[in-house]
Formats: C-alpha cells, sequence, structure tokens
C-alpha cells in the first residue's frame, strides 16, 4: 500500500484504529472518506478536509456506510435455487462452474444473443461495467444494457446532437443558475454547496418544479409547472428571448446552423398560450426568460425528471439550445465542456455479420448509435413475446429491476418467465428473489475504483478511490475473469489481477494505479481547463457548429427541431382516460436517504424516512374525501399500489406525487413501458395519469 493508505497514527486514544482514505462510491460525489479500521470493524466514518474537491463533506449514506457494510441481512456466499428446491448455499467455484453450464447450454440451444447482461445504477461510471459489457460481448450477445436506458443517456444524445458533448454546470462561477427538474439538494448535495456560496456573491437562482421543496424556497423565482410539459416551457423562453433580442447575435451568427428554422417554430409559442399548456403564468415565464438572458454567465442544470418523459429527448434539446443561443457554452459560470480522461477502451470489436441487432437497435436507432447499448425498457417485449427475438436468459449486475424498470409487474411476469437469471446482489431484493443464482461481490472498499471529477464538476481530474478492507467475497473483477475463464473465454480477460487491468486502462494518460494512490487528495489533472474551445476546433458535430436544425434527426424520420408533443397521458392527450383518471402522478423524487430502491433495510437511513408517502394538495385530498395520514390506494391503467397520504400544499391541486423505490409501494407498478420516447426509448415516469381510491 501507498503511505496514504499505510497504517497512521490513532485518530483517538479512546477510539484505537488504522486510518484509511478512500472515496464514497454510493452515488456520484465521490466525496472522500476517512475510515477508521480496528481489525475488521469499521469504528469510525468521517469526510475528509484536505480532499481537493468534497472538502469534508458526507451525507447520511456515506455515514452509513459501516451498517452497510455490516448489514446482518448481507448475502456473503452464493445461492442457488433449482427448480422446486430451496436456496442453497455454495461455494464461489461451484456457482461459477453452474453459470457457465446454464449459459452455454443457452448459447448452444439459442444463440448468444439469448442472453441479456443488464448493470444497474450501481454500476454508473464504475469500472465493472466495461468488465460485464466484456464479458457480453465475449459470450456473443449484442445485449448489454444499463441504467442508461432510463437515466442520463438521453439528455446526453441530446446535447450531443446539438453541440457534440453533454456540458457540466459551473454553478461555483455562474450569475443566474437555473435548476431544471433537478433537486441537488437531495440527489446532489455537494453541488448543493457550490449553488449556495453562488448565490451568497449574487448569482440568482430560477427554480422549475412541480413541487415546491427547500430548494426553491431559496430561490429567486419558482415556476411550478404542470409535469410533462417542460418541452413547452422551454419553446416559449425561447420566444420571449429571441422576439425582444436578448440572445448573443454574434454567436448565433457564426456558430450556429438553423437559426431561422427556429424563429419560424417558436413564434406561436407565446407565453399565453404555453400558459395554458404548462399551467405556468404568462408573466412568469416571461420573468424567467428575462432572468435567465440578462444575467451573464448562466447555466441550466437538466434532472433527469425530464428524460423521464414521452417526448423527453426534443425537451433536452430545446434546453441544449436555449443555452446556445445566450452564449453560454464552455464558458466560466455557463456550462462546460469537460470530456472524461481518455482511457484504453475494453470494447471487444465484433463481427457484425454474425450477431443479430441489439434489441432496440431497429426501434431507437440514435439511442443505439450513440451508447452501442441495448434498449432494457423493451426487454420484458423480448423475453414474453418474443420480439424481436426470445430472450432466455439474463444476468443482472447492481440493479433491482423488478421496483426500477417501468410496468414492475410485466417486468416481473418476464423475469420469472427466463430460463435462466443470476443477480449479482448483496441482498435478497425483489429482483434476486426471482434468479436462479445469486452471486454476491465485494463493496467499494474492497476494490480499487477510478473517479473522474470531469462529469460531476467540470473538473479534468482522476482520482483513485483505493481498496482499504478485505471482505469474504469476490470482486465484481474476479466475478467476470473467472466466469469467462470457465466458459472457454478467458483470452479476453488475459489481466492478472484488476490492478492489472486498471493500469491497461490508464495508460494513456502514463499514469497507474500505483501513482494514483501517492495522490489521493489532489488527484491527477489530465487536462489543462480551457475556455471556449470552440474558436480553436469547431463543436464536435458534423458541421463544427450548434445544429439547432439537426439534419442527422431529419435522416432518421425525427423532428430535426425540438417540436412540443403533450403527454403521452395526459387532460389533453387523453381526455376520455382523463375522465377516469383524473390525477396528473409524477414519481421517482430523490431523496437523501435513500439511492433509488437501496438501503431501506439499514436502520439510520430507515429512521430518516421510515415509509412512502404520497403527497396530496389539499384541495385536491378535501375533493376526494381523504385525510393525511390514510392509507389510500393509488391505480393507473397498469396497476395499484397502497400507500399512506400526506396533505401539503407543496404541489399543485390535481397533481400527486409518489417516491420511487419502495417495494410496499413501487411506483413501477403504475408507470408505463409502452408510450417510451420515440428517440430514446425512455418512460414517461414523470407524467402519467393516475386516480386514488379509498381502502
Amino acid at each position: 500500500m501507498s503511505k496514504n493508505i499505510e497504517k497512521k497514527a490513532v485518530l483517538s486514544e479512546s477510539i484505537p484504529g488504522e486510518s484509511f482514505i478512500t472515496s464514497c462510491e454510493i452515488c456520484n460525489g465521490l466525496c472522500s472518506l476517512n475510515v477508521l479500521i480496528r481489525g475488521e470493524e469499521i469504528v469510525r466514518v468521517s469526510g475528509r478536509k484536505e480532499h481537493s474537491v468534497s472538502r469534508g463533506y458526507i451525507c447520511p449514506k456515506g455515514m452509513a456506510v459501516d451498517e452497510i457494510i455490516n448489514a446482518p441481512d448481507r448475502i456473503k456466499t452464493p445461492l442457488i435455487k433449482k427448480s422446486g428446491e430451496e436456496w442453497q448455499a455454495v461455494s464461489p467455484t461451484d456457482a461459477l462452474t453452474y453459470i457457465a453450464e446454464r449459459l452455454n447450454t443457452i448459447k448452444e440451444k439459442y444463440g448468444a444473443e439469448a442472453l441479456a447482461v443488464h448493470v444497474g445504477r450501481a454500476g454508473v461510471r464504475k469500472e465493472f461495467t466495461h468488465y460485464l459489457k466484456r464479458f457480453s460481448a465475449a459470450f456473443g450477445s449484442p445485449n448489454f444494457s444499463t441504467a442508461g436506458s432510463h437515466c442520463h443517456l438521453s439528455k446526453k444524445m441530446a446535447n450531443e446532437m446539438t453541440y457534440g458533448i453533454l456540458p457540466i454546470p459551473d454553478f461555483k462561477n455562474s450569475s443566474c443558475i437555473v435548476l431544471w427538474g433537478s433537486n441537488p439538494a437531495k440527489s446532489s448535495p455537494l453541488l448543493m454547496r457550490d449553488i449556495n456560496k453562488a448565490m451568497q456573491k449574487g448569482s440568482r437562482l430560477l427554480v422549475i418544479d412541480p413541487r415546491n421543496t427547500s430548494t426553491t424556497l431559496k430561490s429567486d423565482l419558482h415556476l411550478q409547472i404542470r409535469p410533462g410539459t417542460d418541452g413547452a416551457l422551454a419553446l416559449a423562453m425561447l420566444h420571449v428571448i429571441i422576439k425582444n433580442e436578448l440572445y448573443n447575435k454574434d454567436f448565433v451568427k457564426d456558430w450556429t446552423i438553423g437559426f431561422n428554422q427556429l424563429v419560424d417554430l417558436v413564434v406561436n409559442y407565446t407565453p399565453e398560450k404555453v400558459e395554458s399548456i404548462t399551467w405556468v403564468p404568462s408573466e412568469k415565464i416571461i420573468e424567467a426568460a428575462y432572468l435567465y438572458a440578462k444575467n451573464t454567465p448562466a447555466c441550466i442544470s437538466v434532472g433527469i425528471a425530464l428524460e423521464l418523459q414521452s417526448n423527453g429527448f426534443q425537451t433536452a434539446r430545446a434546453i441544449s439550445i436555449l443555452q446556445a443561443i445566450c452564449g453560454n457554452l464552455d464558458v466560466a459560470g455557463g456550462v462546460l465542456f469537460a470530456p472524461p480522461a481518455v482511457l484504453n477502451s475494453l470494447k471487444i470489436e465484433k463481427d457484425e455479420a454474425v450477431s443479430k441487432p441489439a434489441i432496440g437497435q431497429e426501434e431507437y436507432p440514435l439511442f443505439y448509435k450513440y451508447n452501442n447499448n441495448a434498449q432494457a425498457n423493451i426487454f420484458a417485449r423480448a423475453i414474453l413475446e418474443g420480439k424481436p427475438y426470445p430472450l432466455k436468459a439474463m444476468m443482472v449486475a447492481g440493479s433491482n429491476s423488478v421496483l426500477t424498470w417501468p410496468n414492475a409487474e410485466r417486468v416481473k411476469r418476464a423475469f420469472s418467465s427466463l430460463e435462466f437469471l443470476v443477480v449479482v446482489e448483496n441482498f435478497m431484493t425483489e429482483t434476486a428473489k426471482l434468479a436462479d443464482v445469486v452471486f454476491p461481490v465485494n463493496t467499494f472498499l474492497s476494490r480499487d475504483e477510478l473517479c473522474d471529477f470531469a462529469s460531476l464538476k467540470g473538473m479534468p481530474r482522476l482520482c483513485l478511490s483505493p481498496k482499504i478492507k478485505e471482505e469474504p467475497v469476490m470482486t465484481d473483477w474476479e466475478l467476470c475473469k473467472k466466469l469467462a475463464v470457465e466458459m472457454g473465454l478467458g483470452k479476453y480477460f488475459t489481466w492478472e489481477n484488476e490492478v492489472e487491468a486498471l493500469n491497461y486502462r490508464l495508460k494513456p494518460l502514463g499514469i497507474s494505479v500505483e501513482k494514483l494512490k501517492q495522490r489521493l487528495d489532489e488527484g491527477y489533472e489530465y487536462k489543462v481547463k480551457e475556455e471556449k474551445k470552440y474558436l480553436k476546433s469547431g463543436f464536435s458535430t458534423s458541421s463544427g457548429k450548434v445544429e439547432i436544425y439537426s439534419e442527422e434527426l431529419k435522416e432518421y424520420g425525427y423532428d430535426p427541431l425540438p417540436f412540443y408533443n403533450e403527454p403521452a397521458e395526459s387532460p389533453v392527450s387523453t381526455p376520455q382516460l382523463y375522465g377516469e383518471y383524473p390525477l396528473i402522478l409524477t414519481s421517482g423524487a430523490r431523496t437523501m436517504a435513500y439511492m433509488h430502491s437501496r438501503f431501506h433495510n439499514i436502520p439510520s437511513l430507515r429512521q430518516l424516512e421510515p415509509e412512502p408517502e404520497l403527497e396530496v394538495h389539499g384541495d385536491t385530498a378535501n375533493s376526494l374525501g381523504i385525510e393525511d395520514r390514510e392509507l389510500i390506494f393509488v391505480e393507473s391503467p397498469r396497476g395499484r399500489i397502497q400507500i399512506r397520504v400526506k396533505i401539503t400544499d407543496n404541489i399543485l391541486p390535481g397533481v400527486i406525487s409518489i417516491p420511487h423505490g419502495w417495494d410496499e409501494s413501487n411506483a413501477n407498478n403504475l408507470t408505463d413501458d409502452e408510450a417510451l420516447d420515440p428517440v430514446s426509448g425512455f418512460p414517461p415516469d414523470r407524467s402519467f395519469l393516475a386516480r386514488i381510491l379509498k381502502k
């Protein structure tokens, strides 16, 4: 071990132990930790003030690391359940042999494409995602997917098609911050610190959210929008900015294509018209447009809520154009162009002639082109209906799909119908209960992991989250390598260990794991920060400019401009259905205590939020005759759940809000997997119709 993570002086005479430095890998915050370990016991976890990015911050999940590691219900040995039998604990070697035999049999019988490999939120920006994708390709299956099937990749595509990259808001230096469907106070507190500091220096804050939150209360302006209508609002703001010539004329003239077509598009999106669509008063729409355009540099943070709409891709396109015409691209205080470190790829080039298309490749060709992944939201159809061909087996890692995918009851039926299901998981989740094999792996404390801060704060800085503890289970790397060897695919995993694999990845940067261990607080700055890089090399688009009008979208049969379409289910688009289901339901607001469906079993976190609650406005509750804390049913055209009522003025009348990730009140029993976004295939989880029924 390096000096940073060798045995250190005891921090307190009353708490003996060894102090180690690592980073929390639970979410994207990557907060640096001091971890005090005595023997095998974690004695104390605290934020590390010396770290150049997190500077001592730690959230409740980070503080609960010891509870998570030592949870009594944690699975520590592989479990196999054969037909009609109970769970049987087996050795890792026996489990790998069994998995290899079953997968090879399925490959021989149905072809390699009958296997899908999925990595969930736990694998976001983690190296084991690359290992599993490599395993999938080595097996011969095109059906590798990630949580990006319903998170992040839609807005990434939209921005890449507009100006070649997904930019990062520079909150710290901004004069105006727009949080659009984003609440960093709950989802990324480390970023909220930057926002608070910017506001102390005079930055203005605009929040667009159908709910009142702690963040909206401190904003200069809050637009309480009807869920699913964000695209119309973006076009109305463009209308105001263009009509009143508030845009950056020189930038538009020199660096955009399609501005005149945009002018023609937005002429009909007047604030008065859009008020009737969004429920946001026209005067507030005008105020928001002026607030953003007149306070430069300005940045917009686009949350997942905008992606999870039936027209989410074009909404993200409209917002990317809004940022561009105001000249806020790649400037301090605007949005930064900060591509991640260029590492050696683990991709295996396959012969397209011998493999069927990935599931979703034909329905969502641009999603596949930009991400090279299958679209997991239609896996259930492939399993149950055999379209475009049957899936017979799945390997799921770091995902509780039965709780987190849309139309969960259909997902559950599909997973139950598979011939073979492997779940890589440390707890007996609702998804793991359906598996033939549950294979536990270690936590982030027991592996070396790379942390790139480009995607979080626009900082070209690579750090290491080092291994500080042994655990009695395999690492994800060991699982992938040993399974590949067992299946006769060892030539694709020739590195002796994970450090060797990481050093291969790091080779283009001229650094190594050992060098990163010596710079745990500072990391490695792999690029000099530079503004307006497009002045030298243009934008990373086919034209070299910002493509307001997208020829690529037109070529694939999509709208080349960001037209607004009503949500697939709404009072406007489906009035007859609205008569039966007269409430607009939005699901999935972030919470500090949990990471999607994870950690509800951790006592200290459960105390923070003991149960899910349905937020209902007082007027809506009165009209339905329901009371605060009453246990009721919520129904959508897909299903029904039981949940307790929370009456609040923090939500619009006629709108209800429900958290996600709870097995006792699974919001995804209500969500839709049919009306997917036509470009990205993302589900409309944040806006659909529902009704409340008394028990």
